[in-house]
Protein backbone atom coordinates (compact mmCIF):
# COMPACT_ATOMS: atom_id res chain seq x y z
CA UNK A 1 0.00 0.00 0.00
CA UNK A 2 2.96 2.31 0.45
CA UNK A 3 4.22 2.16 -3.10
CA UNK A 4 3.19 3.20 -6.62
CA UNK A 5 1.72 -0.29 -7.00
CA UNK A 6 -1.43 0.87 -5.21
CA UNK A 7 -2.46 1.96 -8.69
CA UNK A 8 -2.31 -1.63 -9.89
CA UNK A 9 -4.58 -2.90 -7.17
CA UNK A 10 -6.87 0.09 -7.65
CA UNK A 11 -7.48 -0.96 -11.25
CA UNK A 12 -7.78 -4.64 -10.40
CA UNK A 13 -10.25 -4.15 -7.56
CA UNK A 14 -12.25 -1.51 -9.41
CA UNK A 15 -12.85 -4.03 -12.19
CA UNK A 16 -14.00 -6.67 -9.71
CA UNK A 17 -16.24 -4.08 -8.06
CA UNK A 18 -17.73 -3.14 -11.44
CA UNK A 19 -18.66 -6.75 -12.17
CA UNK A 20 -20.26 -7.18 -8.75
CA UNK A 21 -22.25 -3.96 -9.02
CA UNK A 22 -23.20 -4.23 -12.70
CA UNK A 23 -23.51 -7.98 -13.27
CA UNK A 24 -23.87 -9.49 -9.83
CA UNK A 25 -20.42 -11.09 -10.22
CA UNK A 26 -19.28 -13.60 -12.84
CA UNK A 27 -21.72 -16.20 -14.08
CA UNK A 28 -23.94 -15.54 -11.07
CA UNK A 29 -21.09 -15.81 -8.55
CA UNK A 30 -20.16 -12.73 -6.53
CA UNK A 31 -16.45 -11.98 -6.54
CA UNK A 32 -14.56 -11.84 -3.25
CA UNK A 33 -10.90 -11.06 -2.76
CA UNK A 34 -8.39 -10.61 0.03
CA UNK A 35 -5.65 -8.01 0.36
CA UNK A 36 -2.44 -8.51 2.29
CA UNK A 37 0.29 -5.93 2.76
CA UNK A 38 3.67 -7.52 2.01
CA UNK A 39 5.84 -4.41 1.93
CA UNK A 40 7.53 -6.15 -1.03
CA UNK A 41 9.01 -8.60 1.49
CA UNK A 42 9.11 -12.24 0.39
CA UNK A 43 8.79 -13.68 3.90
CA UNK A 44 5.70 -11.57 4.53
CA UNK A 45 4.35 -12.63 1.15
CA UNK A 46 4.63 -16.30 2.09
CA UNK A 47 2.96 -15.60 5.44
CA UNK A 48 0.10 -13.81 3.68
CA UNK A 49 -0.37 -16.69 1.28
CA UNK A 50 -0.41 -19.34 4.00
CA UNK A 51 -2.84 -17.31 6.14
CA UNK A 52 -5.29 -16.56 3.34
CA UNK A 53 -5.15 -19.52 0.95
CA UNK A 54 -7.99 -21.44 2.63
CA UNK A 55 -10.16 -18.46 3.54
CA UNK A 56 -13.67 -18.27 2.11
CA UNK A 57 -13.64 -21.82 0.82
CA UNK A 58 -10.15 -21.62 -0.68
CA UNK A 59 -8.33 -19.40 -3.13
CA UNK A 60 -9.11 -19.65 -6.84
CA UNK A 61 -6.04 -17.62 -7.83
CA UNK A 62 -3.15 -15.74 -6.25
CA UNK A 63 -1.46 -12.61 -7.61
CA UNK A 64 1.78 -11.91 -5.72
CA UNK A 65 2.80 -8.75 -7.63
CA UNK A 66 6.40 -9.49 -6.70
CA UNK A 67 8.98 -11.61 -8.49
CA UNK A 68 10.56 -12.67 -5.21
CA UNK A 69 7.25 -13.76 -3.73
CA UNK A 70 6.33 -15.52 -6.97
CA UNK A 71 9.53 -17.59 -6.73
CA UNK A 72 8.73 -18.48 -3.12
CA UNK A 73 5.15 -19.52 -3.90
CA UNK A 74 5.80 -21.78 -6.88
CA UNK A 75 6.28 -24.99 -4.90
CA UNK A 76 3.65 -24.10 -2.30
CA UNK A 77 0.94 -23.17 -4.80
CA UNK A 78 1.74 -26.22 -6.91
CA UNK A 79 1.27 -28.47 -3.88
CA UNK A 80 -1.92 -26.61 -2.93
CA UNK A 81 -3.20 -26.65 -6.53
CA UNK A 82 -3.75 -22.90 -6.69
CA UNK A 83 -2.95 -21.03 -9.89
CA UNK A 84 -0.36 -18.24 -9.66
CA UNK A 85 -0.78 -15.34 -12.09
CA UNK A 86 2.26 -13.12 -12.69
CA UNK A 87 1.44 -10.79 -15.57
CA UNK A 88 4.63 -9.26 -16.92
CA UNK A 89 6.74 -10.28 -13.92
CA UNK A 90 7.91 -13.33 -11.99
CA UNK A 91 9.95 -16.29 -13.13
CA UNK A 92 10.25 -16.11 -16.90
CA UNK A 93 11.05 -19.78 -17.54
CA UNK A 94 7.77 -20.63 -15.81
CA UNK A 95 6.33 -19.90 -19.26
CA UNK A 96 7.04 -23.58 -19.91
CA UNK A 97 3.82 -25.08 -18.60
CA UNK A 98 5.21 -28.61 -18.90
CA UNK A 99 7.50 -27.82 -15.98
CA UNK A 100 5.45 -25.14 -14.20
CA UNK A 101 1.78 -26.07 -14.79
CA UNK A 102 0.46 -23.84 -11.98
CA UNK A 103 2.31 -20.61 -12.82
CA UNK A 104 1.13 -18.20 -15.53
CA UNK A 105 3.54 -15.35 -16.47
CA UNK A 106 1.03 -14.19 -19.05
CA UNK A 107 1.08 -11.44 -21.71
CA UNK A 108 4.86 -11.02 -21.71
CA UNK A 109 7.99 -11.57 -19.63
CA UNK A 110 11.14 -9.86 -18.45
CA UNK A 111 13.26 -11.78 -20.97
CA UNK A 112 11.06 -10.67 -23.87
CA UNK A 113 11.11 -7.12 -22.57
CA UNK A 114 14.88 -7.21 -22.25
CA UNK A 115 15.17 -8.28 -25.89
CA UNK A 116 12.88 -5.42 -26.91
CA UNK A 117 15.08 -2.94 -25.04
CA UNK A 118 18.26 -4.22 -26.68
CA UNK A 119 16.57 -4.05 -30.08
CA UNK A 120 15.46 -0.49 -29.32
CA UNK A 121 19.02 0.49 -28.40
CA UNK A 122 20.25 -1.23 -31.57
CA UNK A 123 17.77 0.71 -33.67
CA UNK A 124 18.94 3.98 -32.15
CA UNK A 125 22.53 3.06 -32.93
CA UNK A 126 21.68 2.34 -36.56
CA UNK A 127 21.33 -1.45 -36.48
CA UNK A 128 22.06 -4.44 -34.26
CA UNK A 129 25.51 -4.78 -35.79
CA UNK A 130 26.32 -1.31 -34.46
CA UNK A 131 26.07 -2.60 -30.89
CA UNK A 132 29.52 -4.11 -31.21
CA UNK A 133 31.93 -2.22 -29.00
CA UNK A 134 29.19 -0.31 -27.17
CA UNK A 135 28.90 -0.22 -23.39
CA UNK A 136 25.65 -0.71 -21.46
CA UNK A 137 25.20 -0.27 -17.70
CA UNK A 138 22.47 -2.36 -16.09
CA UNK A 139 21.27 -0.53 -12.98
CA UNK A 140 19.04 -2.97 -11.12
CA UNK A 141 17.02 -3.28 -7.93
CA UNK A 142 18.89 -5.75 -5.72
CA UNK A 143 16.15 -8.38 -5.58
CA UNK A 144 14.97 -11.43 -7.50
CA UNK A 145 13.13 -9.05 -9.82
CA UNK A 146 16.23 -6.98 -10.47
CA UNK A 147 18.44 -9.99 -11.12
CA UNK A 148 16.02 -11.77 -13.48
CA UNK A 149 17.57 -10.46 -16.72
CA UNK A 150 21.28 -10.53 -15.82
CA UNK A 151 21.96 -13.92 -17.51
CA UNK A 152 20.08 -12.81 -20.63
CA UNK A 153 21.98 -9.53 -20.85
CA UNK A 154 25.26 -11.39 -20.50
CA UNK A 155 24.31 -13.72 -23.35
CA UNK A 156 23.20 -10.82 -25.53
CA UNK A 157 26.45 -9.00 -24.82
CA UNK A 158 28.35 -12.00 -26.21
CA UNK A 159 26.00 -12.31 -29.18
CA UNK A 160 26.11 -8.65 -30.25
CA UNK A 161 29.57 -7.73 -29.02
CA UNK A 162 28.73 -5.06 -26.45
CA UNK A 163 30.03 -4.80 -22.89
CA UNK A 164 27.57 -4.85 -20.01
CA UNK A 165 28.28 -4.01 -16.37
CA UNK A 166 25.74 -4.70 -13.64
CA UNK A 167 25.16 -2.26 -10.78
CA UNK A 168 22.94 -3.39 -7.87
CA UNK A 169 20.97 -0.85 -5.87
CA UNK A 170 19.85 -1.96 -2.38
CA UNK A 171 16.21 -1.46 -1.51
CA UNK A 172 14.62 1.08 -1.43
CA UNK A 173 17.12 2.83 -3.69
CA UNK A 174 17.46 6.29 -2.17
CA UNK A 175 21.26 6.23 -2.04
CA UNK A 176 22.70 6.02 -5.57
CA UNK A 177 25.31 8.79 -5.60
CA UNK A 178 28.36 6.52 -5.49
CA UNK A 179 26.85 4.13 -8.04
CA UNK A 180 26.19 6.87 -10.56
CA UNK A 181 29.72 8.20 -10.12
CA UNK A 182 31.01 4.72 -11.00
CA UNK A 183 28.72 4.55 -14.01
CA UNK A 184 29.33 8.02 -15.41
CA UNK A 185 32.95 8.64 -14.44
CA UNK A 186 34.53 5.17 -14.66
CA UNK A 187 32.47 2.95 -16.95
CA UNK A 188 31.18 5.76 -19.21
CA UNK A 189 28.44 3.72 -20.91
CA UNK A 190 26.66 4.55 -24.13
CA UNK A 191 23.36 3.45 -22.57
CA UNK A 192 21.89 2.69 -19.16
CA UNK A 193 19.13 0.15 -18.53
CA UNK A 194 17.08 1.16 -15.48
CA UNK A 195 15.58 -1.86 -13.78
CA UNK A 196 14.15 -0.03 -10.81
CA UNK A 197 11.22 -0.13 -8.47
CA UNK A 198 9.40 2.58 -6.56
CA UNK A 199 11.46 5.50 -5.27
CA UNK A 200 14.57 4.04 -6.92
CA UNK A 201 13.33 5.27 -10.31
CA UNK A 202 13.04 9.05 -9.83
CA UNK A 203 16.17 8.90 -7.68
CA UNK A 204 18.08 7.30 -10.56
CA UNK A 205 16.90 9.94 -13.02
CA UNK A 206 17.87 12.75 -10.66
CA UNK A 207 21.31 11.24 -10.03
CA UNK A 208 21.85 10.74 -13.75
CA UNK A 209 21.14 14.42 -14.31
CA UNK A 210 23.46 15.35 -11.44
CA UNK A 211 26.43 13.57 -13.04
CA UNK A 212 25.52 14.76 -16.52
CA UNK A 213 24.29 11.49 -18.02
CA UNK A 214 21.56 12.22 -20.62
CA UNK A 215 18.08 10.95 -19.86
CA UNK A 216 17.50 10.00 -23.51
CA UNK A 217 20.20 7.35 -23.16
CA UNK A 218 18.36 5.62 -20.30
CA UNK A 219 15.86 2.86 -21.09
CA UNK A 220 13.61 1.66 -18.28
CA UNK A 221 11.73 -1.51 -17.46
CA UNK A 222 7.92 -1.30 -17.33
CA UNK A 223 8.06 -1.01 -13.55
CA UNK A 224 10.11 2.16 -14.10
CA UNK A 225 7.83 3.81 -16.62
CA UNK A 226 4.72 5.14 -14.89
CA UNK A 227 3.64 8.57 -13.73
CA UNK A 228 4.82 7.80 -10.20
CA UNK A 229 8.30 7.06 -11.57
CA UNK A 230 8.86 10.21 -13.62
CA UNK A 231 6.80 13.07 -12.17
CA UNK A 232 8.88 13.22 -8.95
CA UNK A 233 12.04 13.49 -11.08
CA UNK A 234 10.81 16.67 -12.75
CA UNK A 235 12.99 17.95 -15.59
CA UNK A 236 15.48 15.12 -15.02
CA UNK A 237 12.95 12.74 -16.63
CA UNK A 238 12.62 14.68 -19.90
CA UNK A 239 13.78 12.45 -22.76
CA UNK A 240 13.67 9.25 -20.71
CA UNK A 241 12.10 6.17 -22.36
CA UNK A 242 10.64 3.09 -20.70
CA UNK A 243 9.15 -0.17 -21.95
CA UNK A 244 5.44 -0.91 -21.74
CA UNK A 245 2.85 -3.40 -22.94
CA UNK A 246 -0.44 -1.51 -22.70
CA UNK A 247 -1.84 2.01 -23.09
CA UNK A 248 -2.51 4.59 -20.43
CA UNK A 249 -5.36 7.09 -20.24
CA UNK A 250 -9.00 7.02 -19.19
CA UNK A 251 -10.51 7.47 -22.66
CA UNK A 252 -11.82 3.92 -22.88
CA UNK A 253 -15.48 2.84 -22.57
CA UNK A 254 -14.69 0.38 -19.77
CA UNK A 255 -12.93 3.01 -17.66
CA UNK A 256 -15.78 5.44 -18.20
CA UNK A 257 -18.16 2.73 -17.03
CA UNK A 258 -16.05 2.20 -13.90
CA UNK A 259 -16.13 5.93 -13.17
CA UNK A 260 -19.91 6.05 -13.67
CA UNK A 261 -20.88 2.88 -11.79
CA UNK A 262 -18.14 2.22 -9.23
CA UNK A 263 -17.05 5.75 -8.39
CA UNK A 264 -20.58 7.02 -8.87
CA UNK A 265 -21.62 4.68 -6.05
CA UNK A 266 -18.71 5.76 -3.87
CA UNK A 267 -17.11 2.28 -4.16
CA UNK A 268 -13.83 3.25 -5.83
CA UNK A 269 -10.62 1.72 -4.56
CA UNK A 270 -8.26 4.59 -5.34
CA UNK A 271 -8.25 8.34 -5.86
CA UNK A 272 -10.24 9.18 -9.02
CA UNK A 273 -7.28 11.25 -10.22
CA UNK A 274 -5.22 8.07 -10.59
CA UNK A 275 -7.80 6.25 -12.72
CA UNK A 276 -6.30 5.75 -16.18
CA UNK A 277 -2.67 5.95 -15.07
CA UNK A 278 -0.16 3.33 -16.20
CA UNK A 279 -0.28 1.15 -13.09
CA UNK A 280 -4.06 1.50 -12.77
CA UNK A 281 -4.59 0.30 -16.33
CA UNK A 282 -2.14 -2.56 -15.78
CA UNK A 283 -4.21 -3.75 -12.83
CA UNK A 284 -7.38 -3.36 -14.88
CA UNK A 285 -5.94 -5.52 -17.68
CA UNK A 286 -4.85 -8.09 -15.11
CA UNK A 287 -8.42 -8.18 -13.82
CA UNK A 288 -9.84 -8.61 -17.33
CA UNK A 289 -7.56 -11.57 -18.02
CA UNK A 290 -8.37 -13.14 -14.65
CA UNK A 291 -12.11 -12.87 -15.22
CA UNK A 292 -11.99 -14.13 -18.80
CA UNK A 293 -10.05 -17.18 -17.58
CA UNK A 294 -12.71 -17.64 -14.90
CA UNK A 295 -15.47 -17.45 -17.53
CA UNK A 296 -13.57 -20.01 -19.62
CA UNK A 297 -13.44 -22.34 -16.60
CA UNK A 298 -17.14 -21.84 -15.84
CA UNK A 299 -18.08 -22.83 -19.39
CA UNK A 300 -16.47 -26.20 -18.77
CA UNK A 301 -17.17 -26.79 -15.09
CA UNK A 302 -20.46 -25.00 -14.56
CA UNK A 303 -21.77 -21.44 -14.72
CA UNK A 304 -23.05 -20.28 -11.36
CA UNK A 305 -20.39 -22.18 -9.44
CA UNK A 306 -17.30 -20.81 -7.70
CA UNK A 307 -14.19 -22.12 -9.42
CA UNK A 308 -11.57 -24.13 -7.54
CA UNK A 309 -7.87 -23.61 -8.02
CA UNK A 310 -7.70 -26.65 -10.29
CA UNK A 311 -10.59 -25.42 -12.42
CA UNK A 312 -9.07 -21.94 -12.63
CA UNK A 313 -5.79 -23.44 -13.78
CA UNK A 314 -7.67 -25.12 -16.62
CA UNK A 315 -9.32 -21.81 -17.46
CA UNK A 316 -5.96 -20.02 -17.57
CA UNK A 317 -4.44 -22.73 -19.71
CA UNK A 318 -7.32 -22.66 -22.20
CA UNK A 319 -7.90 -18.92 -22.24
CA UNK A 320 -8.48 -17.42 -25.69
CA UNK A 321 -9.35 -13.72 -25.78
CA UNK A 322 -8.85 -13.18 -29.49
CA UNK A 323 -11.77 -11.27 -31.05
Amino acid sequence: QNSPFTGFFGGLEDYYALLNLRDGGVGGVKLTWEECETGYNSDRGVECYERLKNKGGGATLVQPLSTGITYRLIERATADKIAVMSMGYGRTDASDGRVFPWVFPIVTSYWSQNTAKIMYIGSKEGGMDKLKGKKIANLYHESSYGKETIPILDLQAKKYGFTVNHYPVPHPGLDQKATWLQIARRFKPDWVILRGWGVMNPTALKEAARVGFPANRIVGVWWSGAEEDVIPAGKAAVGYVAAGFHPSGADFPLIQEILDIVYGAGKGNISPQRVGTIYYNRGLISGIITIEAMRTAQKKFGTGKPMTGEQMRWGMENLDINP
